[in-house]
């Protein structure tokens, strides 16, 4: 029995107790029988090697493949088996702790659920070979398995975390492009520049112009002349207002450059499009670039 002090920022601060029960590998047979268990002293982990099976838990279906670990909590109900014409091989361990769920939740396993994918199982491998090899019934196999043990859930702890700060950097950037898009929007019809844009959204040009490219696909000044014509086209098909006044409206005083604008991103001149039988939405393209903020 190993008994580990998994306190700080990451674990739940409580001593936990870990014992390594058996470790093992399995290539599935195509035919091998469903397996149906109820854990009542231990939990199970198996990592996918290569092939395919299911898991069903708590009532639902889960198709799993090579990358995906699954991990079968004591107490819990299961069913699982291969895949008939790409049957899957594992690597398993069984494990006796005293809190089970609290070891795990950092990894992004629970009862709820229990498997998540790897997008770089090399990382594994060797850990998982050594783990495997370790499991000899030497008089160390404990503290060896437990060590390999203990390295691969810091390996899973690690990729977790690096993927809540990319899901928190995508949030912060969606938040960015949101403020500044919508700050465009209420602004159309000034003639703005991008240090204007920047400064009012206190982000740099730099930054500003970098999100725009990842997230958005074009510059802030492409939106925002997209987005004057778009504008235009409504008042077009709305409005009898003159040309004219249709381009100060939307932010460009000279209507030579609007037109040639205009027929930039639309085919036509302002007065064919006014006449002719448009049928369209102007708004489409801003939900292809996922900023429809309006």
């Amino acid at each position: 029995m190993i008994n580990l002090d998994l306190g700080g920022d990451v674990l739940s601060e409580k001593d936990l107790t870990l014992w390594i029960q058996r470790v093992g590998q399995e290539h599935c047979d195509p035919k091998k029988r469903h397996e149906w268990r109820k854990w009542d002293s231990y939990s199970s982990l198996h990592f996918v090697l290569y092939g395919s099976g299911v898991l069903i838990s708590n009532g639902k279906k889960y198709m799993l493949s090579k990358g995906d670990v699954f991990l079968l909590f004591k107490g819990n109900e299961y069913e699982y088996y291969p895949v008939a014409h790409d049957p899957w091989s594992y690597i398993w361990v069984d494990l006796r702790s005293s809190d089970i769920e609290a070891m795990f939740a950092p990894c992004g396993l629970s009862p709820e659920k229990p498997f998540l994918h790897l997008n770089d199982l090399s990382v594994y491998i060797d850990l998982l070979k050594n783990l495997y090899d370790s499991y000899d019934a030497s008089d160390v196999q404990q503290i060896k398995c437990s060590a390999y043990f203990l390295l691969i859930l810091g390996e899973l702890i690690k990729r977790t975390a690096r993927l809540r700060l990319a899901r928190s950097d995508s949030s912060v950037k969606q938040r960015h492009i949101r403020e500044i898009v919508t700050y465009m929007n209420n602004n159309y019809r000034l003639p703005l520049t991008v240090q204007e844009i920047a400064a009012n959204n206190h982000i740099s040009v730099g930054r500003m112009m970098a999100l725009f490219s990842e997230l958005v696909g074009m510059p802030p000044l492409a939106y925002l002349n997209r987005l004057r014509i778009s504008v235009a086209c409504e008042m077009l098909k709305k409005t009898s207002a003159p040309i004219g006044d249709i381009a100060g409206a939307v932010g460009v005083e000279d209507r030579l450059y609007f037109s040639r604008l205009f027929k930039k991103h639309k085919g036509m001149s302002p007065r064919e499009y006014r006449t002719g039988a448009v049928e369209e939405n102007p708004y489409d393209w801003l939900k292809d670039h996922n900023v429809d903020f309006r």
